[in-house]
């Protein structure tokens, strides 16, 4: 009876010996296949959470860098509407010159008004600018409907997306009508001084047309003021995207720390395990032969 105990003790623990062998060896394999040392949160529970906080931070990163890829093609279009704003309005200012003159025939003076309407117009297009989802730019958080009606009047509100693009950090999308085409006190407004030009240069009325003069240069001031706060805010953006950028390479670096595997190494104890696992096949098959008649 004590034989056959002990020899069910010496298969069990030969068993044993060798599904264990297999198991790590199967774990090295796995781990030279994948190149990650941590295979699951058991083989390094601290490690593991660590990782889950980083990759946590990677999620973000990601999410923030695609908000400003949004926001730099938001600005962009933005930039250029600004451009071709003021061009227009330098274009408005240099015939409302010429309307000075107090020599033009009617029919010169209507050509200039006429022209001065179409740019009022190319304008208006300006202000109710879409972006390639159909947004209308300038009305603020009410994008689905123009920003100005047809009179010059703004229809949108002055609410502007706040955008994340780092750690507590959050810029404007872009700018609302009342802050391009508008004073800070509400009291001017371009689309209706560019039509006032216009009347006053039709109807040859010098006072009302002097009188225009400083108001249009102050439109032509404020789109400045807008440009130069979009490049500014444009800046801003490249410089988070470069830190954002720098912090993700530090990140994928210390991840790469904790869980990558070391394949060198890895290999060796991949070899020096199958030599574990031919000793202890080979044991347990001597093992196998052992019983009390083998010393009678």
């Amino acid at each position: 009876m004590i034989g056959r105990i002990s020899t069910l003790q010496f298969n069990n623990s030969g068993i044993s010996t060798i599904l264990e062998a297999q198991s790590q060896l199967a774990r090295l394999q796995e781990q030279i296949g994948t190149g990650k040392r941590i295979l699951s949160p058991a083989d390094d529970p601290s490690a593991a959470a660590k990782l889950i906080n980083l990759k946590s931070e990677l999620s973000r990163l990601a999410s923030e860098q695609k908000n400003i890829a949004s926001i730099t093609s938001a600005l962009s279009f933005e930039e250029s509407a600004l451009n071709s704003a003021n061009d227009l309005l330098q274009r408005v200012r240099e015939l409302a010159v010429q309307g000075q003159n107090g020599t033009l025939a009617d029919s010169d003076r209507n050509a200039i008004s006429v022209e001065i309407d179409e740019l009022r117009a190319q304008l208006l297009n300006l202000g109710n600018s879409r972006n390639a989802a159909g947004e209308y730019i300038f009305a603020g958080s009410a994008t689905n409907a123009p920003a100005y009606s047809e009179d010059g009047t703004f229809q949108g509100d002055e609410v502007v997306r706040q955008i994340n693009i780092g750690a507590g950090v959050r810029v404007a999308e872009g700018h609302t009508g009342v802050e391009v085409f508008e004073d800070p006190d509400g009291v001017l407004n371009t689309f209706a001084i560019i039509e006032q030009l216009s009347n006053a240069i039709r109807q040859n009325e010098a006072p009302a047309l002097a009188g225009r003069f400083e108001d249009l240069d102050e439109a032509i001031e404020q789109v400045s003021y807008v440009r130069t706060s979009v490049g500014s805010r444009m800046n801003w953006v490249d410089d988070q995207a470069a830190l954002n950028e720098n912090f993700n390479l530090g990140l994928n670096r210390t991840i790469s720390e904790i869980e990558d595997l070391d394949i060198a190494e890895a290999i060796g104890r991949l070899q020096l395990q199958m030599v574990s696992l031919q000793a202890a096949q080979q044991t347990f098959v001597k093992t196998q032969n052992l019983s009390l008649f083998n010393y009678l």
